[in-house]
């Protein structure tokens, strides 16, 4: 497999994310007709004709825009496009040739790369449309394209293979995620402006997510993954999840369904709070999704910066966080500054420590001879005839789940298995992970 990448480039709005879904054969980018959709560089593997690549869909280019997250936007890339073995450059047919088109064309001439030229949103081209004025950004290699309806976008493919076969193979960009045998998936989940971009970006040691005060920055769930203490982990970047009152229809809806997916595929949750704002109902809620889907989780009071020191400040803050996660008692919890980077890698520590607790194995023999002295003090109770519970073995890890081989499953009260849990974790605490326990018929020992 080669580690070339291939970059889309263009103007808000011309198009590239349609073509990023089209050309990665999932709906990764998210769609809109409204400019700047797209604020983080995504990754995605394509292959054609025997041919595995990288290809990055990047934010809109606005040269004019002088704000400072069209500059972070920028940046992002930048970085991108000069990590590129190839661009893709895009332009829109239906709105003829822009100044901001030209500037772009300046920008990515200087890098010296190959360049294929995509007259998108050719679809519904008139036959008397003249395309000719697209001629004047200087590229020979130019492809009438829909990433709509599929339109010339073999053509492409075949070229950007042409294009790779003249370079030689090269190791997976610095910008693209890597993949290995294992990996620990590490969702970065919380409400907007909580800072969870300020935290990713500390994390993997670079600016990939874009960072602002305004709430709502991050739309699309963006990736990346580093190596620590013998361990590949890979962190996506989430957007701000809403109340359910609050989300819009569109954007923000289809968001928030990315995140609730970024949680089902994840091995760990960091769930994020603000140290000034306390706990709220939605971070209960959020923890509630995470806890329901079996993950680890590691909670990261962001924001310690801002409270005031007492000597007595996080022995109180412990107590509070103690009285409102009372349901997860056994999440681990990290003060940090993402902005300073304060206590940072102690998010990275708890994360090993997590996703070791999590594949740890109890020995049978040992739970055996703890259920059977949890059941002697407190036996399980059933209306008629009470159920018994034969023998207990741990059936598999992420999560740890445990199979109970039980008489009458059906009588046994979620509070009894509750019980169950706190009894094992007695001995194992198992922090950062739920337990799972099933209850299975059987009639006999």
């Amino acid at each position: 497999m080669t580690h070339h990448l291939v970059a889309i480039v263009g103007r808000p709005n011309v198009g590239k994310s349609t073509l990023f879904n089209r050309l990665v054969g999932e709906r990764r980018a998210i769609l809109s007709e409204t400019p700047g959709t797209t604020r983080d560089v995504l990754f995605g593997t394509v292959t054609w004709q025997r041919h595995t690549f990288m290809v990055a869909d990047t934010a809109g280019i606005e040269l004019g825009d002088k704000s400072q997250i069209a500059s972070d936007v920028l940046v992002q890339t930048k970085l991108a496009v000069k990590a590129a073995d190839v661009i893709l450059f895009m332009v829109n047919a239906r709105e003829g040739l822009n100044g901001e088109d030209i500037k772009a064309a300046e920008l990515i001439r200087k890098l010296n790369k190959p360049v294929i030229l995509l007259i998108n949103k050719t679809d519904k081209q008139k036959s008397n449309q003249d395309l000719t004025e697209f001629h004047k950004l200087g590229f020979k290699n130019i492809h009438l394209t829909s990433g709509l309806t599929g339109k010339g976008i073999g053509d492409v493919l075949d070229e950007v293979v042409t294009a790779l076969d003249r370079l030689p193979a090269r190791q997976p960009s610095a910008l693209a995620p890597t993949s290995t045998a294992v990996t620990i998936r590490v969702a970065i989940l919380g409400r907007p402006n909580v800072g969870k971009s300020t935290l990713f970006n500390r994390l993997i040691g670079k600016q990939r997510s874009v960072v602002s005060a305004e709430a709502g920055t991050t739309r699309d769930a963006i990736n990346e993954s580093i190596e620590y203490a013998g361990h590949t982990i890979e962190f996506v970047d989430t957007a701000g999840l809403r109340r359910r009152g609050k989300i819009e229809r569109g954007i923000e809806k289809f968001s928030s369904l990315r995140v609730l997916k970024s949680i089902q595929e994840a091995d760990i949750c960091l769930l994020v709070t603000e140290a000034h704002e306390g706990v709220i109902a939605q971070d209960m809620h959020i923890l509630q999704m995470i806890t329901e889907s079996l993950k680890g989780a590691l909670l990261v009071v962001n924001k310690w910066d801002l409270i005031e020191k007492t000597h007595k400040i996080t022995a109180e803050f412990d107590a509070y966080l103690d009285t409102k996660y009372s349901f997860a008692s056994w999440m681990p919890r990290v003060y940090i500054s993402g902005l300073t980077g304060q206590r940072a890698n102690k998010v990275l520590d708890q994360i090993i420590s997590i996703w070791t607790t999590r594949n740890f194995k109890i020995p049978t023999k040992d739970l055996n001879r703890l259920v059977a002295k949890a059941v002697a003090e407190r036996p399980p109770v059933g209306r008629r005839i009470s159920p018994k519970i034969y023998f207990s073995h741990q059936i598999d890890t992420n999560p740890p789940t445990i199979e109970l081989k039980v008489s009458r499953p059906e009588a046994i009260h979620f509070s009894y298995v509750r019980y169950l849990e706190n009894k094992i974790r007695e001995i194992w605490p198992l922090e950062g992970t739920p337990i799972k326990i099933i209850l299975r018929h059987s009639s006999n020992k």
